[in-house]
């Protein structure tokens, strides 16, 4: 510990350079971290607002549950140990009826069709959904609506009202709107006298029996019929995957290069009795303390940039991604620099000081 010590006090620069390639890498693999949960996040977040088990919608679907119509009798047959509420989905462009030029003011969104006494609901508001009336996602309010708004739907002459806001309610990264499943249906059939069709079955708890002609899939697995999903976060993986290889990959060779040039020190130390475990121990000791550095300042330059940017792209933290991230940087910077200590072991202490 003292041998480690001693020497980055005494060779402050070439460390500061290693440290810097680790600040670097580190930070890019915490912000791809955060970006990567911040987009799964996106898509995923109203479907876990639900916190139910399972989702029900038509075989003709094909997984797909803007493309699924359900029946009352549907419902009624369908048996379950639990909980279960009615769910329409389609998405819309909205925009603000106030403005005159309105082409700046439209927006992408999703419509959710829900029962007012249904758990789907958003728990963080209290409004009754009747009518046009709906709660939106705060994504909204960052587009400068506010409680009592009104929000035109493009292609429809129907007018929404807010009466609340919901935190993280997106879904596929688009905000959603809550509204009533009347109404709902009102605009996705296109009529005052809409059908009583909707686009799934919500369950909290297990199924007992459904219908032939329907499917069930768990939350999990319905996550990854999204479009995109699997793709992106396979992506992102693999990318944080091959950064934290190659990050151990170069510190190994910084730290086995730096032990190579300290060959006649470590050489004079054996001649003087010191223990290949002493100076072994300082090596490794050495090697955790440039990438615990490293790692501290960036994950703090990460966290600087979640709470500055947060609001303009999609980053999240997740402490149990960057806790095992922060190991696996500590292990694969271990393995490098055990490769410094097979050459600091087979250093002979003559050879070394040159005799």
């Amino acid at each position: 510990m003292f041998l480690a010590f001693k020497e980055l006090k005494y060779a402050k620069q070439k460390f500061a350079l290693i440290i810097a390639v680790v600040v670097l890498v580190s930070y890019l693999v915490y912000f791809l971290t955060s970006l990567a949960y911040g987009l799964a996040s996106s898509y995923t977040n109203a479907v876990n607002k639900w916190e139910s088990d399972q989702i029900i919608m038509t075989v003709d679907a094909n997984d797909n549950l803007m493309m699924s119509f359900m029946t009352q009798t549907d419902f009624n047959n369908t048996n379950i140990d639990g909980e279960k509420a009615k769910i329409g989905l389609f998405p819309a462009v909205i925009k603000n009826p106030q403005e005159v030029e309105d082409l700046d003011t439209r927006l992408n969104i999703y419509l959710f069709g829900i029962e007012d006494d249904g758990f789907l609901k958003p728990t963080d508001s209290n409004q009754t959904l009747t009518g046009n009336q709906v709660i939106v996602s705060d994504e909204l309010s960052k587009n400068g609506y506010g409680i009592g708004d009104m929000i035109a739907i493009s292609g429809s002459e129907i007018e929404l009202e807010i009466i609340g806001f919901t935190k993280n309610a997106t879904y596929q990264t688009a905000p959603v709107i809550y509204m009533a499943l009347s109404t709902w249906q009102a605009y996705r059939f296109s009529t005052n006298t809409p059908p009583n069709l909707f686009s799934g079955i919500v369950v909290r708890g297990e199924i007992d029996s459904i219908e032939s002609k329907l499917s069930s899939y768990t939350i999990d697995d319905y996550i990854f019929t999204l479009p995109g999903y699997t793709a992106q976060v396979l992506t992102f993986t693999i990318m944080i995957v091959f950064l934290i290889i190659i990050v151990a990959f170069v510190l190994g060779i910084f730290v086995y290069v730096l032990t190579i040039q300290k060959t006649s020190m470590f050489g004079v130390m054996k001649a003087q009795g010191i223990s290949n475990g002493y100076i072994a121990g300082s090596v490794l000791i050495q090697t955790l303390l440039l990438v615990g550095i490293g790692i501290i300042i960036g994950f703090i330059l990460t966290e600087v940039s979640v709470f500055f940017l947060s609001d303009i792209v999609p980053l999240a933290t997740n402490v149990l991604f960057y806790i095992i991230i922060t190991l696996a940087f500590f292990l694969f910077a271990l393995f490098g620099g055990l490769f410094s200590v097979s050459a600091v072991l087979k250093i002979d202490p003559l050879k070394a000081i040159g005799g």
